[in-house]
């Protein structure tokens, strides 16, 4: 198209001036203007190979021809500025030898256009002052070309360097993401702990730990089969991120039917609150379990701890075997219930 456009004003000017004397060069690019928008359709039915070979044929066979016929005087050999800019845009994929070749290949279009046709030998040239003025529009348009070319190159690139941070960011969330539940996974749950800690250990703000099991998961799983389980664990995680109303908290799957919330900010009796409306909000949901088996419905049990300021040698370690233990003692005690042990509890078990 923009191959198309830049040869209309020098139409015009054959078609006003002196139809008659300029009708080889008119009806010549009355082809060249033809072939420019069959590289259009090319584009548009996906032949995208066949359209960029085409585009450049033309354009460096339209340049040749034109200047052979009208002179360099006119300027239109300028254009193959504008068709080496081109490449760099239509052939992002070139190998190296193939690019400077065909950069080779123009400018020798561009030397034998300039040095050997000259208005002594040109068939149809163009008197002044109108091929000084020709010469002008040859130069406004050469640079409006390679204008439009920079701007369509720098699109392309702002593109692919937006798809490329839109896949890095895909990628990053796919890296702590648990492809089952959608949860944060492991990974995720280190890292925010870990951050949340260091907090906790500069601002004296209290940190929670919850550790969250399924109950009875392993008699779902032998009697319902492993896709119902698997959409049993997809259940509870929905209904506990759904629970969780702060947008600082956060719920993790920590392995099989195991999950672990982060609460910063949250003091004993904060955690304790919520970790009682977790169970509660699991339990509400009345989710079918094996009654066979004793267990009407689904439940959770739950491990509460809290730091209020780490010491200098502690690690977040501890929050996890605190909270572990206190899930055993909820777990022994009957299951579907909240335990809180504070750190300096004693364990029920070695």
């Amino acid at each position: 198209m923009l191959g198309a456009v830049a040869t209309l004003p020098y139409q015009v000017f054959y078609l006003i001036y002196d139809i008659g004397f300029y009708w080889a060069v008119f009806s010549a690019n009355l082809v060249f203007i033809t072939a420019y928008l069959s590289v259009v359709i090319c584009n548009a039915v996906g032949r995208h190979s066949l359209a960029r070979d085409l585009a450049l044929s033309v354009a460096c066979t339209q340049v040749f021809v034109v200047t052979l016929l009208i002179s360099s005087a006119a300027g239109v050999q300028l254009f193959y500025f504008s068709v080496g800019a081109f490449l760099a845009l239509i052939y992002s994929n070139m190998n190296s030898r193939r690019f400077w070749l065909q950069s080779a290949g123009i400018g020798a279009l561009f030397i034998i256009s300039q040095f050997l046709f000259t208005p002594a030998r040109a068939l149809t040239p163009v008197p002044s002052p109108f091929v000084d003025i020709m010469f002008g529009g040859s130069v406004l348009g050469v640079l409006a070309l390679s204008a439009v070319i920079s701007y369509l190159y720098r699109r392309e690139i702002e593109q692919a360097e937006l798809e490329l941070k839109l896949n890095n960011r895909k990628l990053t969330t796919l890296s702590v993401t648990d492809t089952l539940t959608g949860l944060a996974n492991r990974r995720k749950l280190d890292e925010t702990l870990l951050r949340e800690w260091e907090r906790t250990r500069r601002n004296g703000l209290p940190l929670s730990f919850i550790m969250c099991d399924v109950d009875h998961f392993k008699i779902y799983n032998d009697n319902l089969g492993h896709q119902a389980g698997d959409v049993c664990l997809q259940q509870a995680a929905s209904i506990l991120q759904e629970a969780l109303v702060r947008p600082g908290d956060l719920v993790a799957r920590y392995g099989g039917e195991e999950f672990a919330i982060v609460l910063p900010d949250t003091n004993a009796v904060g955690a304790h609150q919520v970790a009682e409306t977790l169970r509660q909000a699991v339990g509400a949901m009345r989710i079918p379990h094996v009654p066979e088996e004793g267990v009407a419905f689904l439940s959770v049990s739950l491990g509460v701890t809290t730091v209020e300021r780490p010491g200098p040698d502690e690690l977040p370690e501890i929050l996890l075997k605190k909270a572990d233990e206190a899930l055993y003692m909820a777990k022994a005690n009957g299951r579907d219930q909240v335990v809180y042990l504070a750190l300096t509890d004693q364990p029920l078990h070695a």
